[in-house]
């Protein structure tokens, strides 16, 4: 997993800025390891994701960074547990239980 530090603050995507300024801003790759700082399972959501309910979403605190995401959990968690990225799939990060 790569996050993108650009004065003094870390992004999950690389964030906008002019020609003259895209040389400060580093990618740093990540384990992708974080813990579940928060979840819950969506019974009734929006239209196009019918065919996916009931799912689970999560807020992870990504391991050694400042950043939380919001992702898509592939497992049973809970808060406090460890958890690893798996992949992004249709503007969702997809976390799962490190095995």
């Amino acid at each position: 997993m790569i996050i993108y530090e650009y004065k003094n603050k870390s992004y999950l995507r690389k964030p906008f800025s002019s020609d003259s300024e895209n040389d400060q801003i580093s990618e740093r790759k990540i384990s992708g390891e974080g813990t579940v700082y928060s979840v819950t399972t969506i019974y009734v959501p929006p239209a196009e994701f019918v065919q996916e309910s009931p799912y689970t979403v999560a807020i992870i605190q990504l391991k050694n960074t400042t950043l939380k995401v919001t992702a898509r959990i592939e497992e049973p968690v809970q808060i406090g547990e460890t958890v690893h990225f798996t992949k992004f799939k249709n503007g969702a990060y997809h976390f799962k239980n490190r095995v």
